[in-house]
């Protein structure tokens, strides 16, 4: 009998978790300084399904001034003290402690208008988004389980505790929340709480583009990124429009199953579970709807979507506030997606974006390849094989950076090489040894800086007067 069948049959039984023990001391010293204190939410929900919680929280009925006599004002900080809440950090191992509270109206549909402090945990738990978020539980005793949460864990049900569409106006950070639990656990959404999402979906604009870059990337991450961005599409365009083209754009052509929406959440699904990466899947192919062509065959065209793509995708990543680095490297992967590469072509390669964003880059091909027709997605394997030419070619102490070149500017000048030269002479022998495979090898790349030198000032030497920039001597001079 698992855990959940066991409390589920024996609600009152006291249950054990294994907890790290700074979480385990916290809990215990709010109570023996006679508060009440019990772990709520995500951690006990991650517990019962046998996982390793993101976050501890602890509700209490102690006040933060009253937290401060327990733990020490100088092991305390927070920004949320009004409200309640305040950080612990003992061992590395960070706890949210809040008071138990009840809420006022939530005026701009995301914060409450204020908070009262109760003695009261059912109060507290009344507040809460979703069923499986609305559990609690101390060492010792039974799983406080006031809305069938236990029940919709077993059922992998995301269901909200109360009437849902109230739930979505009161803060509609929640609409996207419930996508996300669905897509991280892989569960349903309760059909009451599926129609609420679609009804209130409006409630998404009034969101920051940051907070929604938040919570999708969570999505992304999910397990059932897939089935969550197809059922529930129209929210998902309410947080970001940009991408609303892509769904029901055919690609009528015998490489692709899908449209380019459906093609999209796939490719990103078969994207290791990487944000960045995933956030890339989902955007390789946004230039689409814009490029897309139809000829005389009825056959579909795209000329010149990852080019139109990329520029998209850097104004969209723009938008969310995602930092230079990402856009930059999203910006590469887009515009370089649909890129065919070979093993040879590796050194190459890495010498142009370095063996990180390579494999990368290699990753998402495979993953694109894999969300095509059938006969495309069988050649996806094929990546390996350049993955492991990246891996062989690092371990060899294979040349694609100067710094990794047997010869550097020293070595320039000592055969009388200066300034401009001598750069642009080790940039020509980097060159040499990744394109013509010339080996990184010190005295020869000595003999052949030598060469090129020389021939490269007799080419100036011989060059026309009206190339050199020099006057010819007329016979009247």
């Amino acid at each position: 009998m698992s855990d959940l069948d066991h409390l589920l049959a024996s609600p009152q039984t006291p249950a054990d978790f294994p907890l790290p023990q700074p979480v385990r001391h916290a809990l215990f010293s709010l109570q023996d300084a006679g508060f009440k204190a019990c772990l709520v939410g995500g951690c006990i929900r991650d517990l019962l399904l046998n996982g390793q919680p993101l976050d501890w929280d602890i509700a209490t009925d102690a006040t933060p001034d009253e937290m401060k006599a327990v733990f020490g004002q100088e092991r305390l900080h927070g920004s949320c003290e009004s409200l309640g809440s305040m950080i612990l950090s003992e061992d590395d191992t960070e706890m949210e402690i809040t008071t138990f509270r009840r809420e006022g109206d939530y005026a701009d549909a995301r914060h409450p208008s204020h908070v009262t402090f109760t003695k009261n945990l059912e109060e507290d738990l009344k507040r809460r988004d979703f069923t499986v978020n609305a559990l609690a539980w101390s060492p010792g005793a039974p799983v406080t389980d006031l809305f069938g949460g236990l029940q919709d864990l077993k059922n992998g049900l995301i269901r909200t505790v109360g009437d849902p569409a109230v739930r979505f106006e009161e803060d509609a950070l929640r609409l996207l929340r419930a996508l996300r639990f669905s897509s991280r656990l892989g569960f349903d959404i309760e059909k009451a709480t599926a129609d609420a999402l679609h009804a209130k979906k409006a409630g998404i604009a009034l969101l920051s583009r940051e907070r929604a870059f938040h919570e999708i990337t969570g999505i992304l991450l999910g397990k059932d990124l897939l089935k969550v961005g197809l059922d529930f599409a129209d929210l998902l365009f309410e947080a970001l429009p940009e991408l609303e083209p892509m769904k029901g754009c055919p690609q009528e052509c015998i490489y692709h199953s899908w449209d380019v929406w459906e093609h999209s959440l796939r490719t990103a699904a078969l994207c290791p579970p990487e944000p960045l990466l995933r956030w890339a899947g989902l955007l390789h192919d946004i230039g689409k709807p814009a490029c897309r062509t139809r000829d005389e065959n009825g056959t579909d065209h795209f000329y010149g979507h990852p080019v139109k793509g990329a520029a998209l995708a850097d104004k969209l990543c723009l938008s969310l506030g995602m930092n230079a680095e990402w856009r930059k490297e999203i910006h590469m992967l887009v515009l370089r997606h649909d890129e065919t590469f070979s093993p040879e072509d590796m050194l190459v390669l890495l010498s142009q974006i370095g063996p990180e964003s390579a494999r990368g880059l290699i990753r998402l091909h495979m993953a694109d390849q894999g969300a095509h027709a059938p006969f495309i997605a069988r050649q996806a394997d094929r990546g390996m094989e350049l993955l492991g030419e990246i891996d062989r070619l690092e371990s060899s102490g294979a040349c694609w950076r100067l710094d990794q070149l047997a010869v550097n500017g020293r070595d320039m000048q000592a055969i009388g090489l200066s300034g401009p030269a001598v750069g642009e002479t080790l940039n020509h022998l980097l060159q040499a040894v990744i394109r013509f495979h010339v080996p990184n090898d010190h005295d020869l790349l000595l003999q052949a800086a030598k060469a090129h030198f020389e021939s490269t000032v007799t080419a100036f030497i011989s060059k026309p007067a009206k190339e050199t920039g020099r006057k010819e001597s007329s016979p009247r001079d």
